[in-house]
């Protein structure tokens, strides 16, 4: 709450943030959602609304239950676009009066480089030989869920906006 309050003092419009998947679903496969990690969510937006500060959420930030990964083998597995629908339709609906700004990923075009934690996919779990597939299959499984959720949010809430974050990388020739 204290840190709320200096973003304010400084002139803070809009706090980027993001949703722990884990915090309301701690398994990410369970059917009721963790009451105490959603009121956390409850506090944060609410001290951000009474300095009128814009909420920008991330719905996954890097941020793939352990369960999930060790599992079903992380978004590898088409199972988890039905995991990620039930945790955006819980977040959705709890906060699409106190969010309109939503990001799907952080870093969608990263699962390449970074493909544990971006997708949740542990190398040691994955053959060498079926990497590469296993990176495009997980990507291809992230952009699906993707797409349902902002199709979710569009028809529970038609003024919000979704969006994607992409990676900035600087290279040189």
């Amino acid at each position: 709450k204290e840190d709320i309050a200096l973003f304010a003092e400084m002139g803070f419009k809009v706090y980027r943030t993001s949703i722990a998947w884990s915090r309301i679903f701690p398994n990410g496969d369970e059917t009721e959602p963790n009451e105490a990690g959603l009121k956390f969510y409850d506090d944060l937006f609410d001290e951000l609304a009474k300095y009128g500060i814009e909420p920008l959420v991330t719905l996954s930030h890097y941020e793939t239950p352990l369960h999930l990964a060790r599992k079903y083998n992380g978004w590898a597995n088409r199972d988890l676009i039905g995991f990620y629908e039930r945790y955006v339709r819980t977040v959705f609906t709890r906060y699409k009066d106190k969010v309109k700004y939503w990001l799907t990923f952080n870093e969608i075009d990263s699962v390449g480089r970074h493909p544990f934690i971006t997708a949740g996919l542990i190398p040691d779990q994955i053959p060498d030989d079926n990497l590469e597939s296993a990176v495009y299959q997980s990507l291809h499984h992230q952009y699906v869920a993707a797409a349902k959720a902002t199709t979710l949010l569009h028809q529970m809430s038609p003024s919000s906006r979704m969006g994607s974050m992409l990676t900035k990388l600087t290279t040189y020739p």
